[in-house]
């Protein structure tokens, strides 16, 4: 089937079982590139939003942070960074109302990409910033509040460790100061992803590993207590690359979402994998399109069921989006309904959440009716309604591909 026919199906499949509509769509930038899309939920109902500028600041590349309201209206922004190249990858709302967001620098710290940690007030006001790493390379992708309070962020380093990258944990007090770092790994590269506190205090990290598990790069879950030492850590996947980037804790146990090309089709297509609370897989699914398919975020929605938002690549590569994907399944992750976001252009989808109202809010990037290049692009989409989704390529349990160390 050719690439532009499995697109045109897939999107009058879509339609045909309810996916939903666009409702808006906002665009964020000036006359440079803008690229990111992280998104958070803000306490006044609106949403906040990071990710790197060139447009505005002092760098090659400035950390932004940008407030809307609830309809993707801009309410303020924030630029801060120096002569490198500064990068917000994760943000979250504080409880006292602000902003924290995590990211990397290469402008301030001690190395050449330090991890980058900062806290704004309701404002958007700059309240104190930190940086963390040793002489190689350090990165940020994740944080967290963490429920004893501070903060607690994931990524990975090559300055500390047995390996050649290591996952990096890190907890901070309320001021951004380190209380414990640690690190986990093998000889390989290993690296965090996304971070959630659990239930039981302490942390689940999702992120990929060569270090471990049977292919050339394994989905990678691990648990720690609240002091970041290791209670397990599993291996998913099979004998390509796969990996996990976004994770959530449910009653179950935990449920990621990322990208394999072990199993489904001979490409990459999107990955659930579903673990209980000690890591045993439940099951594994893949969806997708004709092209191949990234997960980048994943929420549970508000049936049970789970929404997912990732990028198309005719390329076949993470680092050439074409495509946003939105892509919602039932509670054993299969596939009800799917929909491309963005009309003409390239977008990328970083970031989902369920609004409130109902629906779907989908962050991420986009070179559509824009005159400098990418923008920051927010858009919310309303419920759908779809069943028996036509791009989900498994449709039954792969059976426990995990394995422990």
């Amino acid at each position: 089937m050719g690439l532009i026919l499995g697109f045109l199906l897939l999107l009058l499949a879509s339609l045909a079982n309810g996916a939903p509509e666009e409702e808006w769509s906002r665009t964020y930038g000036g006359p440079g590139h803008e690229v990111g899309g992280p998104i958070s939920r803000a306490q006044d109902g609106g949403y906040v939003m990071t990710g790197m500028t060139e447009s505005y600041g002092s760098g090659n590349g400035d950390l932004w942070l940008v407030k809307s309201d609830r309809n993707g209206s801009k309410l303020w922004d924030l630029t801060r960074g120096g002569g490198g190249v500064d990068v917000g990858e994760s943000v979250i709302a504080a409880r006292d109302g602000g902003y924290v967001v995590a990211g990397y620098t290469t402008s301030f710290g001690a190395g050449g990409r330090d991890v980058w940690l900062l806290k704004t007030d309701a404002e958007g006001n700059l309240e104190w910033e930190r940086t963390f790493g040793g002489p190689g390379e350090e990165a940020a992708w994740s944080v967290e509040e963490a429920p004893s309070g501070g903060y607690v962020v994931v990524g990975w380093t090559d300055s500390y460790g047995i390996g050649k990258v290591d996952l990096w944990l890190i907890k901070t007090d309320p001021r951004g100061v380190e209380e414990w770092n640690r690190t986990i790994g093998g000889p390989g590269d290993d690296e965090g992803l996304a971070v959630v506190a659990t239930r039981d205090g302490g942390y689940a990290i999702a992120g990929r590993t060569t270090s471990f598990g049977v292919g050339e790069e394994d989905g990678w879950l691990v648990k720690t207590d609240g002091l970041g030492a290791k209670e397990w850590a599993r291996t998913f996947g099979g004998k390509g690359e796969d990996g996990l980037s976004s994770l959530r804790e449910t009653e179950e146990g935990y449920v990621g979402a990322g990208y394999s090309n072990s199993f489904g089709s001979e490409g990459f297509e999107i990955w659930l994998v579903k673990a209980d609370f000690q890591g045993v897989e439940v099951w594994n699914r893949t969806a997708g399109t004709p092209a191949a398919d990234f997960g980048s975020s994943i929420e549970v929605a508000s049936d049970g069921g789970y929404a997912v938002v990732g990028s198309t690549s005719r390329a076949g590569t993470r680092a050439s989006p074409d495509d946003a994907l939105l892509l919602k399944t039932d509670p054993e992750g299969r596939a009800e309904w799917s929909v491309l976001l963005g009309g003409d252009g390239i977008q990328s989808g970083i970031s989902v959440l369920v609004a409130e109202e109902g629906g779907y809010i989908v962050g991420g990037f986009t070179n559509r009716g824009s005159g400098g290049g990418f923008d920051l692009w927010m858009t919310k989409l309303g419920e759908g309604r779809g069943r028996s989704g036509p791009i989900d390529r498994a449709g039954q349990d792969k059976g426990d591909s995990s394995a422990t160390f």
